[in-house]
C-alpha cells in the first residue's frame, strides 16, 4: 500500500473521482486540471492510495485552510477523502482501513509542515461522507450548516476553531427560473451541475436563465445549485440524466408562474 501525489499514471482516475466506468467529460477534466494547477502553487496536495496490486483504491485532496471552504488559519483542511465504495471495477474497498491510513497521513503531513491541526467536513447522515467516521478518529465538531458538519483535531492550544464559509442565497427574478450555479474546480459533480445549468438555460431560454459564479479561489461546501432562491435537491442524489434535469426546471417554472 502506498500514498502518492497524483502523476501521469493516476491523474485521470483522480480527476474523474474514481469513476473510471463513466465516459470522460473533457470539459470537466479541463476545469479540474486548471484548478489543480492553480491551487498546487498555494499548497494543494492531491493524493491517491495504491493497493498491493498497484490499483488506485482511494483519493484525497487537502490544502491550507485559507484556500478552503472554511474560515480559519494555521490549519490544514481536507476537501474530500473518498475510498472506492462501488461494487464495479476494483470493488468496494471501504472498511479495510484505507480511510484511517489516509487521515493519519494527512495529520502527519500537517504536523511536519508546521500546521496546528486539521479540519475536515462530513455529512450528518450515514449515506455518504459520514462525519461519524472523523468523530471516531478523535475529531470534534466546531460548526454546522444543514447536514454539513465541520470537525477538527488540533495539537496546538493556540489554534482557533474553524468555521464553515456560508454561501450567499440568490435572489429570484420574475417569470423565468433563475439558475445559479457556484462553480469550483475541486468537485467534478459540482462542475457537472454548473455545466448542466448553463446548457439547459441556453436550450430553454424562454423559461430559464443561468448565472455561473466562480468560487474557485474561495471554495464552499453545501448546496451549490439553486432554482431561484431554493437549493436544488439539497443533500440529495444528483440527477440521473440531462432530460431529468430539464423536467425538474419545467415543473418548477409551472409552479412558480401559476
Amino acid at each position: 500500500m502506498k500514498i502518492l501525489e497524483i502523476d501521469e499514471n493516476t491523474e485521470d482516475t483522480f480527476f474523474r473521482c474514481l469513476h473510471d466506468e463513466k465516459p470522460q467529460n473533457p470539459e470537466i477534466t479541463r476545469i479540474r486540471k486548471e484548478w489543480y494547477a492553480k491551487m498546487k502553487t498555494k499548497g494543494l496536495r492531491a493524493k491517491v492510495i495504491i493497493d498491493d496490486n498497484e490499483t488506485v483504491v482511494g483519493l484525497c485532496q487537502y490544502l491550507p485552510i485559507e484556500h478552503s471552504p472554511f474560515e480559519g488559519k494555521a490549519l490544514m483542511a481536507i476537501l474530500c477523502m473518498w475510498i472506492h465504495g462501488y461494487e464495479h471495477l476494483v470493488g468496494n474497498q471501504q472498511s479495510k482501513g484505507y480511510g484511517r491510513l489516509f487521515l493519519e497521513y494527512v495529520e502527519r503531513d500537517a504536523r511536519e509542515s508546521g500546521y496546528k491541526g486539521v479540519a475536515v467536513w462530513g455529512k450528518d447522515f450515514p449515506h455518504w461522507n459520514p462525519v461519524s467516521f472523523y468523530e471516531h478518529m478523535g475529531y470534534i465538531r466546531t460548526d454546522k450548516n444543514g447536514y454539513d458538519v465541520l470537525v477538527w483535531k488540533n495539537w496546538d492550544d493556540s489554534a482557533d476553531a474553524p468555521k464553515i464559509r456560508r454561501i450567499p442565497i440568490p435572489k429570484p427574478e420574475e417569470g423565468k427560473v433563475k439558475l445559479t450555479a457556484y462553480l469550483c474546480g475541486w468537485c467534478g459533480d459540482e462542475i457537472d451541475s454548473a455545466l448542466n445549468a448553463q446548457n439547459v438555460a441556453k436550450e430553454m431560454e424562454e423559461i430559464a436563465c443561468c448565472s455561473i459564479i466562480d468560487i474557485s479561489s474561495t471554495p464552499k461546501i453545501g448546496d451549490l445549485l439553486y432554482f431561484d432562491d431554493k437549493p436544488y435537491r439539497p443533500d440529495g442524489p444528483p440527477t440521473e440524466s440531462f432530460d431529468e434535469f430539464k423536467s425538474d426546471i419545467i415543473e418548477f417554472h409551472k409552479k412558480k408562474n401559476k
